[in-house]
């Protein structure tokens, strides 16, 4: 007969329950690495589809937000490349597709982060030049504005006869504030899903008002315009407080002083006297398009110093108004043929120096209402000395200031000889007449970054900066 013996095994509650938490630390570790696993192994063609969601609905968070004219080519370049995403998707060429893709989120994720990272105040300035000025609320001494320099309630700004300066507000709204201007901010400092209501008043001047997820309001003595959400909207003050209000895009609803309100769509204006009467509802010109020269064309005054310039007719338009400037900023001191009325969409210059001109025009319309300027178009003027130029062997002057940070984001600026072309890590930068350039880069590289500025002369002579910035990604 057999016997059995039965051994009793005592085991502790701590016991049970270091085994128990060893066991779940080895079921969530291999949950991780099926996740992994399954991430690194993930079909291309899944991949390639979650991304583009991905980079759609960043691409959809970044519009809704706004940004200012600064980062509208790098939000138009990530746009590109989520495009050229869609159409590798529809070639069935998933790897590529993931590779734009993924490209295109990083960079809709960049913008996104800097619109909302570190904003204080109600507004900031984010783009200025010449001789542009703040004064703080219940203060009588004007400081020199900077950029990045945050606006609060009952603010400020100034700018001189040939400044100009855009400011971001909580809400998204982009102004773009003209020469010899003066604006009072009335806004609070509140921004995020419940954007401060608030409006900024302009004394005297120009501004562009820019509107993107949320509407704007724009006062002065005569009147005021609520400006809608996604419009484009220009307000001028003059002296004797009489207003100009254009709508270039969108909509605005305009009050008079006075009483009386005009609605305006795209492309009309009205104007509201100094008593703040309004006048009747006004149709803005079309933008008339530049034909010739072409661009960047090259003038020989050694054979001819007449230059014609040519722009496409414009439909119901009165007359035109054309430009010429050393500046591509056309401030007042640098034109070269101030704006003034023409009947032709023709009109023949004399070139009485060599070097580069820019140039640009309007159409006006009944009662003077002029259109928005045309993009600007450049030509080179050059005599016998050009010749001598291109067999010489100097590389072209090149000063690049210190890269200022914004996030993920840098302002590079500079001065090289005038004629020459500028590129920032291969991308061509446009060149002011006096040789100064600026550019904001975007670098998606955690960590050390090298930023490449590289000037060419009409000779062909080359001239490199290489600017080392540091990029930290929350």
């Amino acid at each position: 007969m057999r016997r059995f013996e039965v051994d009793w095994v005592v085991v502790s509650v701590a016991g049970i329950k270091r085994w128990g938490l060893l066991a779940f630390a080895l079921l969530l570790a291999g949950g991780v690495l099926a996740a992994v696993f399954y991430f690194t192994h993930e079909p291309p063609k899944a991949k390639a589809q979650r991304l583009l969601l991905r980079a759609t609905a960043a691409q959809e968070q970044v519009r809704r937000a706004g940004f200012s004219d600064n980062l509208a080519a790098e939000f138009d370049q990530a746009s590109r490349l989520l495009e050229e995403a869609r159409s590798d998707w529809e070639r069935k060429d998933y790897p590529a597709c993931v590779a734009r893709a993924e490209d295109a989120l990083q960079r809709f994720e960049l913008l996104g982060g800097l619109a909302n990272r570190d904003f204080v105040g109600s507004g900031q300035v984010i783009s200025l030049q010449g001789k542009v000025e703040v004064q703080r609320a219940n203060q009588t001494r004007w400081e020199r504005a900077r950029e990045k320099q945050a606006l609060y309630n009952g603010d400020f700004v100034k700018t001189g006869p040939d400044a100009f300066a855009e400011v971001l507000f909580s809400d998204g709204a982009v102004y773009k504030i003209g020469s010899d201007s003066l604006l009072e901010v009335h806004r609070e400092a509140r921004g995020g899903r419940s954007p401060s209501p608030g409006e900024v008043k302009v004394k005297v001047g120009q501004v562009n008002v820019f509107t993107a997820a949320n509407s704007s309001s724009v006062v002065t003595d005569a009147a005021r315009a609520d400006v809608e959400r996604d419009s484009r909207v220009g307000v001028e003050v003059a002296e004797d407080s009489g207003t100009l209000v254009s709508a270039y895009a969108g909509r605005a609803m305009v009050t008079g002083a006075a009483g009386g309100q005009v609605e305006l769509r795209t492309r009309q204006a009205v104007n509201a006297a100094p008593g703040g009467t309004l006048g009747q509802q006004r149709a803005v010109p079309d933008v008339p398009f530049p034909e010739k020269p072409r661009v960047n064309y090259l003038l020989n005054m050694d054979a001819s110093d007449r230059l014609e310039l040519g722009w496409r007719a414009v439909p119901g338009s009165t007359g035109y108004e054309l430009q010429v400037s050393r500046s591509r900023m056309f401030a007042a001191s640098t034109l070269e043929f101030p704006a003034h009325r023409l009947d032709s969409n023709l009109a023949v210059l004399k070139i009485l120096k060599p070097g580069t001109y820019y140039w640009r025009v309007a159409a006006l319309g009944p009662d003077r209402v002029r259109s928005e300027w045309s993009s600007p178009r450049s030509f080179k003027a050059f005599a016998g000395r050009r010749v001598e130029a291109l067999t010489d062997t100097t590389p072209p002057r090149l000063e690049v200031a210190k890269p200022t940070q914004m996030g993920n984001f840098f302002i590079v600026q500079g001065t090289t000889e005038p004629g020459a072309t500028v590129t920032i890590n291969g991308e061509a930068v446009e060149v002011a007449g006096d040789g100064t350039f600026k550019k904001m880069v975007a670098l998606n590289r955690e960590g050390w970054n090298t930023i490449v500025i590289k000037a060419t002369d009409p000779a062909g002579n080359t001239a490199e900066d290489r600017k080392q910035v540091y990029v930290e990604v929350d």
